[in-house]
């Protein structure tokens, strides 16, 4: 991603000097010259210095390893119990900064409060112009902005009070968020009125592409919608149905946990009642190496149902729920329902997740060049998703290799949400805010909770099978995972039938808009997006709610549960305004079509031309 250019620094400097708000004199040029110094113009830039909340957890992380390792050699912890002291010291720790953090929040509210009161009679001014790397630098608790219509708001007040819970809106500043603020208010028009009180000036440039004005098939989708909620008297969150569904999942992944990594190996004499050995002897009882056989083979198929019950129906189930605020009405809930099936069972990161899917995916969905989950480069990616990219020869068998290596993506949102997100502050083409102490230190609590409850547990604590075998077990698992999720999330937007964008972000210095989208949003949410399988309630229930997903990405805070009845209130809508809604029959027909998708996308193109100068 090109670094800025001349001219981009110096649209930055004439604004920063001619709208700085309620600051003037030598006082006001020390302050723009601070800002200047500390401005990131682009992404790539704005990740090359480490945070001071980082700096601030590594060294919590390092003081906990280090009481760990002299508890052990003191012989107060054993050997085994360092990964599980690492999480509760780190979680207890976390938990602790939280509290303090709430209290100086607290603190520092009453200040403002009483240095309000004393400015009363001066008016807010709110006729700053900024640019986007302006806003970009207001991204954290002390200085929240935000963009919504080409309006900017110091919203720094109201972080704690939003309704909605102080991370979903923390995630939102220092970035245009017209399009969230949007989907995440769908049913109401008070968050617009509240805004208004925070008014400071316009936005000037843009960081990403932009949608053109909604021409009303958006408002109607919400006020048809809306009334259908209302009529009704459903809660659009309600959050009792995700507990039903998601408990036997549960139920079928822990016990498929047992079965594969816990219970012992035994001779068929010996066995207990019930045992993976009994059973096994019941399948081929003929000889020895016959019924060790199929007592591997019934720990790969546990293996393949704890992938599948543990992790990948929640995440594709309330996990994504709680990313989007569409279960329940307690940001705690979110909090805690979120981290515990993706960051605790699973050993991924909910912070990683939600800027790469709230942030990136849902708002800029099938724009190259913005969206995280699409290639970020025109060339060297291992796949060709958009005629965009440089083709290349090996791309004729992607649609060969990619569905084999989509069993890496669980194992690889392990290490990006770490090496990437964490430590770059970049999701693809997407910014990462400053993360909090706590947060990085949950990070660490969690992957060593993870550690200690998928390798130290089974094998130390139980240690009923050789550790080789344990460890293809793990692959089986985390390999079923990453297709679950991946053939899921594929189909829906990477086919043949659903429309792609590109952000041209080599313009963004040169223009204050360097891409427009062709189609309003609403409209590319539904052109970029299929349904599948709309009548069948098994691939519902499979899936999450994502066979619907144009309900999803138009309503992202309503639970998947209410998706097949408001569907059909979409699907006239769009007939109305003359939208094709992409809807096709069964997971396997979209399948097809994202297979079709990558076998065409790699007969496309050419080698580029060698060019001799």
């Amino acid at each position: 991603m090109p670094e800025s250019s001349a001219v981009g620094m110096a649209g930055a400097v004439a604004h920063a000097v001619s709208s700085d708000v309620g600051v003037s004199g030598s006082a006001a040029e020390a302050k723009r010259a601070a800002e200047l110094a500390m401005l990131r113009p682009t992404p790539s830039s704005y990740s090359k210095q480490p945070t001071r909340q980082g700096m601030q957890a590594w060294t919590i992380v390092v003081s906990i390893m280090l009481l760990s390792a002299s508890a052990y050699y003191a012989e107060i912890l054993p050997a085994y119990a360092v990964f599980l002291s690492w999480a509760a010291a780190g979680e207890l720790t976390a938990i602790a900064l939280d509290v303090t953090s709430a209290l100086v929040r607290k603190a520092n509210s009453r200040r403002r409060v009483d240095r309000d009161e004393q400015q009363q009679h001066q008016e807010r001014r709110t006729d700053g112009v900024y640019t986007w790397q302006q806003v970009a630098m207001h991204n954290t608790p002390e200085s929240a902005w935000i963009a919504v219509k080409g309006k900017v708001y110091d919203v720094t007040d109201f972080v704690d009070s939003h309704p909605g819970g102080r991370e979903l809106l923390l995630l939102c500043c220092g970035r245009d968020a017209t399009d969230l603020f949007l989907s995440y208010h769908p049913f109401t028009n008070k968050p617009a009125l509240t805004l208004n009180k925070y008014l400071i000036g316009t936005l000037s440039t843009y960081e990403h592409p932009m949608y053109p004005e909604d021409t009303g098939l958006y408002r109607e989708l919400c006020s048809k919608v809306g009334d259908y909620f209302k009529q009704t008297k459903l809660d659009h969150k309600a959050p009792l149905t995700a507990f039903l569904r998601m408990t036997p999942a549960y139920a079928v992944g822990f016990l498929a946990f047992y079965v594969a990594y816990l219970t012992p190996l035994s001779a068929p004499e010996t066995a207990a009642p019930y045992s993976v050995s009994a059973l096994a002897a019941l399948l081929a009882p003929e000889t020895e190496a016959s019924w060790r056989a199929s007592g591997v083979v019934v720990r790969v198929l546990a293996a393949v149902l704890f992938g599948i019950g543990c992790q990948g129906i929640p995440l594709t189930g309330w996990m994504h729920d709680s990313s989007h605020a569409s279960i329940g009405h307690s940001e705690w809930l979110w909090f805690g329902i979120g981290r515990f099936a993706l960051d605790w069972v699973s050993g991924s990161s909910m912070v990683s997740w939600r800027n790469q899917h709230v942030i990136g995916h849902h708002v800029y969905t099938n724009v190259m060049g913005a969206d995280p989950d699409l290639p970020v480069a025109t060339e060297g990616d291992v796949r060709r998703i958009v005629p965009e990219q440089v083709w290349n020869s090996v791309y004729k068998y992607q649609h060969v290799y990619m569905p084999i290596l989509y069993g890496l993506l669980g194992l690889k949102s392990r290490f990006q949400d770490t090496f990437e997100i964490f430590k770059t502050h970049l999701n693809g083409p997407i910014r990462v805010n400053p993360i909090s102490t706590q947060d990085n230190v949950r990070q660490f609590a969690s992957k060593s909770f993870w550690m200690f409850f998928r390798f130290v547990m089974p094998h130390v604590f139980f240690g009923k099978i050789p550790l080789s075998l344990h460890v293809m077990l793990f692959f089986v698992s985390e390999f079923t995972t990453g297709y679950w999720l991946a053939f899921n999330f594929q189909v829906s937007h990477v086919t043949t039938v659903a429309d792609f964008y590109f952000s041209d972000v080599s313009m963004r210095d040169e223009k204050p808009v360097h891409t427009e989208v062709r189609d309003e949003w609403a409209v590319s949410q539904v052109k970029s997006t299929i349904d599948y399988g709309q009548l069948d309630p098994i691939a519902t229930y499979l899936s999450g709610g994502l066979n619907y997903q144009t309900a999803h990405h138009l309503f992202p805070t309503v639970s998947q549960y209410h998706y097949p009845k408001i569907t059909p209130i979409i699907m006239d809508v769009c007939e109305k305004y003359g939208v094709h809604y992409n809807a096709l029959p069964s997971f396997y027909v979209a399948f097809a079509g994202h297979v079709a998708h990558l076998k065409a996308m790699g007969e496309q193109g050419k080698c580029p031309e060698l060019k001799l100068e």
